[in-house]
């Protein structure tokens, strides 16, 4: 595999664990929340799981999982093509 190739697919994953947690970090700051009348909710930019309030309802939404999916590619995708318009560190003479 030749360096580019081993650039982009290291920042594509570095991009997907990235867009990964920032989709779980509103449920990490609301687990235990329908213990209430609030909401534990899964999904960043769009909330595609919601659990909770005072009726105890639940609902799940595949649109909005498969946008938050194609969401986090763009990002994983635009943090490996960035990293491959940056020049590297090392120079050669």
């Amino acid at each position: 595999m030749s360096t580019t190739a081993k650039r982009f697919n290291i920042s594509f994953a570095v991009g997907a664990v990235l867009a990964v947690s920032l989709n779980l970090m509103p449920y990490l700051r609301t687990l235990g929340a329908y213990k209430g009348d609030g909401f534990e909710i899964i999904g960043a930019p769009f909330v595609f799981r919601r659990l909770g309030g005072i009726a105890g309802i639940y609902e799940f939404s595949a649109i909005a999982l498969v946008a938050d999916i194609v969401v986090a590619l763009v990002i994983a995708l635009l943090v490996a093509y960035t990293c491959l318009r940056v020049p590297r560190g090392d120079s050669s003479p």
